[in-house]
């Protein structure tokens, strides 16, 4: 089994463009033919089933799991009986490329770490694990490379090379 690349994408304050940065990313990735796969850390509990559909009665009723099957779509809903981590989820596909993570501040992966000059301009990622900087404002301390918060292209070709090159892969082996 092919363990997929994660590329995680944070900022230590909210409303900084990071969902905005990620949804610039993905189109240039799988243009370049990658498959993506993200994962979104949140807080707060949440449902992605509406009330009174036919789905949502059996996951109330108290099925350990439903999945919502359509044309084009299929959605996993599952009880679970502690926090899962990332890389429980993350084992469970292999047929990505890359996963591109957002909201998960503390994992020991490559990062983007996003900067806004009127939120902050400390950065909190560890430099062995500081991909790039993606921000409006170039007047950073660091050694990592920084990139305008809209040069999806750059910073794409920054993943691809020192991320998911499969040429290099396949000569290799």
């Amino acid at each position: 089994m092919k363990k997929s690349k994660i590329l995680s994408v944070i900022s230590m304050e909210a409303n900084t463009g990071k969902t905005t940065f990620i949804e610039g990313i993905i189109p240039e990735l799988t243009k370049r033919g990658y498959r993506i796969m993200t994962l979104k850390y949140s807080c707060h509990d949440f449902d992605i089933d509406q009330e009174g559909t036919d789905s949502y009665k059996h996951f109330d009723s108290g099925a350990q799991r439903t999945v919502i099957v359509g044309p084009n779509k299929c959605a996993v809903i599952e009880k679970t009986n502690h926090h899962k981590n990332l890389y429980e989820i993350a084992d469970q596909y292999d047929d990505v490329d890359l996963i591109v993570t957002e909201g998960f501040r503390k994992l020991n992966e490559m990062t983007i770490e996003i900067i806004r000059k009127c939120k902050t301009r400390k950065l909190t990622t560890p430099s062995k694990n500081l991909l790039a900087v993606a921000s409006d404002t170039g007047d950073l301390r660091t050694i990592a490379p920084i990139y305008d918060l809209n040069d999806y292209k750059g910073m794409c070709d920054l993943i691809e090379m020192k991320m998911l090159r499969r040429d290099l892969l396949d000569v290799i082996g």
